[in-house]
């Protein structure tokens, strides 16, 4: 084929794009986007299933009838019911525990002590004769910040207490800082007990002279039991404390908490919702069984306990992130992409989610309802009317009288015993819990781990409070209580010479006593400070049955006799007194330290409640170990002498 050198291009060609071009100032027609032959649209239909008569109808009307009931009544550790409130979160309720003050809560609970004093006194009367600052001294010097220390006449379990305090050196400081210069709290607090009416024994009477232990005046006793209210008040709202120790809802021989609430049906009877096994430290519906269910009451539903109300919606398609479009010509979202899950074989949960995902997800229609928290909800069913007119009533998947394992979900179970088919609760519960709570540092942390070769279960302080409102690490604090240990020594017990006896070599027994033995027997080593033994003892009433009992290694040193080793956290120290004298054992049940370990943490929480309100409080929650463990615990060693 010629080129013609003079025209070396290609014939211009112009193309047009098969589209609306429109020339108006109008966009209707443009956007509507007519369909020129809507014949093929209906075969892509059919070739697709869209003409199938089983999801012809769509849902454009529905009814559903929903009765509720609320929670009356909550039964805590002591086993009292009492009336259920909703002032603070039910974890707060539950979780609640009595603190340790540490020295900074201290200082700041007296500083409130005496700003309320000064309060009171300033607007009694002036017949009261009150004057600004007249008992701080001896405020100061009845409740003091003391420094110990450690006497000669002291016992080994009195030193060693006090030496616990030495060793944590920021707390010591912390200590000779507001000695003498504040009231402490925490004496204050075991003082009163919480009873306001504490602060009588502290007048002095008319003919005394003030004394360390009585040095208020007869006029200002009135002044002083509202302070003591006032300031009692506000360490109980400040710190939720439960009203004492067998108030609060933690079982220590099974490290977790157990409550019950109760609901009122309405015709007379009620249902008990137990929770048995709560530690997770989120109370959600999952934490709760049914104990005991309605027993059919002979009483006409009262309509302000039980009410019964009929909703008139028009459904909404249920959605999800990544959901696909159920609209053929809409393009779809690729944030998510479905497809790319893998699966294998053994993945059950994950293929069911995907097929739901990809197959029936726009088959699922949403009607809310707003429910009040701490409610116990049954949706007695559901009528569907469809654009064909067609009514449909849609049941609960679980019916009473039907097979225990049929699909149901949020139903409760219910306690019938251990031979007895399981049932449920068909209803939902809301519990009066909080959607989000901010975590301290963990103030305690024991890790529970069992010791196959030592034949023992050791309960590991790996994180001990500080004294100043945090923790620190427990390896690090036994190291500072042994050298402080070791600084107790003192210099005139060790001599400035040391004088050698006289040997005669030429004696044959002296001259093999000079040779030094190769091998040397020791009764047995030790572990640290911060491993605290558990032993496995019977049950009483029982041959088989065994539980784990809190036990001691013994302290050796030059200072003073043979000693038992205390914890220092607060749940190991249960029935331990400050003078390391146990007054009470402490058991833990054997199921609850598996093969796997457990850990267990003690933890300031903060959350805030739908009211606005800032609620605290200080709580525990367990959590799996990681497995075995090994102390290196042994006895009757033969080793090489290297001294």
């Amino acid at each position: 084929m010629a080129i013609d050198l003079y025209n070396p291009c290609e014939p211009f060609r112009a193309y047009n794009r098969i589209e609306g071009r429109p020339r108006e100032e109008e966009l209707d027609d443009a956007l509507a986007a007519k369909i020129n032959d809507p014949l093929w649209m209906l075969a892509r239909q059919f070739q697709f299933g869209e003409l199938k008569g089983e999801d012809a109808g769509s849902a454009i009307f529905a009814k559903a009838a929903i009765n509720t009931v609320r929670m009356t009544s909550f039964t805590g550790g002591n086993g009292q019911k009492v009336p259920y409130s909703e002032v603070t979160p039910l974890e707060t309720q539950v979780e609640r525990l009595i603190p340790d003050i540490d020295l900074k809560l201290a200082a700041k609970l007296g500083k409130k002590f005496y700003a309320l004093l000064e309060i009171e006194g300033v607007n009694a009367p002036v017949s009261a004769g009150y004057s600004s600052g007249m008992y701080k001294d001896l405020l100061n010097k009845r409740f003091p910040f003391v420094v110990p220390v450690i006497n000669e006449s002291d016992n080994a379990q009195e030193a060693a207490s006090k030496a616990r305090t030495l060793s944590l050196q920021q707390a010591s400081s912390f200590l000779r800082a507001m000695a003498g210069r504040a009231i402490n709290g925490r004496g204050l607090w075991i003082e009163l007990g919480g009873v306001f009416t504490g602060v009588n024994a502290w007048v002095l009477p008319a003919s005394q002279l003030p004394s360390g232990s009585k040095f208020i005046n007869s006029k200002h006793q009135t002044i002083f039991q509202e302070t003591a209210k006032k300031w009692i008040a506000f360490v109980k709202e400040e710190l939720n404390l439960p009203k004492d120790d067998e108030d609060d809802s933690w079982f220590k021989e099974r490290l977790e908490y157990s409550f019950k609430t109760s609901v009122d049906e309405g015709n007379g009877s009620e249902t008990d919702l137990k929770a048995d096994e709560y530690f997770q430290g989120h109370l959600d519906w999952y934490s709760f069984d049914v104990s005991k269910q309605m027993n059919g009451g002979v009483k006409v539903f009262d309509d302000t306990i039980r009410r019964r109300e009929v909703l008139t919606v028009i459904p909404s398609e249920a959605s999800f992130a990544g959901m696909p479009n159920s609209r053929w010509w809409e393009m779809e979202d690729g944030s998510i992409d479905l497809g790319n899950l893998k699966a294998s074989d053994t993945d059950i949960a994950k293929i069911l989610v995907t097929q739901y995902a990809l197959q029936y997800s726009n088959d699922w229609l949403a009607i809310p309802y707003e429910i009040a928290t701490g409610s116990f909800v049954e949706v007695e069913g559901v009528l569907v009317r469809d654009t064909f007119g067609q009514n449909y009533l849609v049941e609960a998947a679980h019916k009473d009288g039907e097979s225990w394992n049929e699909w149901n979900m949020y139903s409760l179970s219910v306690d019938t015993g251990e031979f007895k088919i399981p049932e449920f609760d068909k209803r939902i519960l809301l519990p009066a819990s909080s959607a989000k709570t901010l975590e301290s540092e963990s103030i305690e942390e024991i890790k529970f781990i069992r010791d196959e070769m030592a034949n023992m279960v050791w309960g590991i302080e790996s994180r001990i409070p500080d004294g100043l409102g945090g923790g620190m690490d427990g390896y690090e604090a036994a190291n500072n209580l042994q050298a402080e240990f070791e600084r107790m020594i003192k210099e005139g017990e060790v001599p400035e010479e040391l004088v050698l006896p006289e040997v005669n070599l030429d004696d044959q027994d002296n001259k093999a006593n000079t040779y030094k033995p190769q091998l040397k027997y020791q009764l047995g080593n030790t572990v640290g400070e911060n491993w605290i033994p558990f032993i496995a003892v019977h049950k009483n009433g029982s041959n088989r049955e065994i539980h784990f009992q809190r036990a001691s290694m013994p302290r050796i040193n030059e200072l003073f006799d043979p000693h038992a080793v205390r914890p220092r956290t607060q749940l190991l120290r249960e029935g331990i007194n400050e003078l390391d004298n146990q007054l009470t054992p402490l058991y833990i049940n054997e199921e609850e330290i598996p093969r796997a370990g457990a850990k267990l943490t003690g933890t300031y929480q903060r959350t805030r409640w739908y009211n606005g309100k800032i609620v605290s409080w200080y709580g525990r929650r367990k959590r799996t170990g990681r497995g075995e463990g090994s102390s290196g615990l042994r006895f009757d060693l033969v080793l090489e002498n290297n001294e």
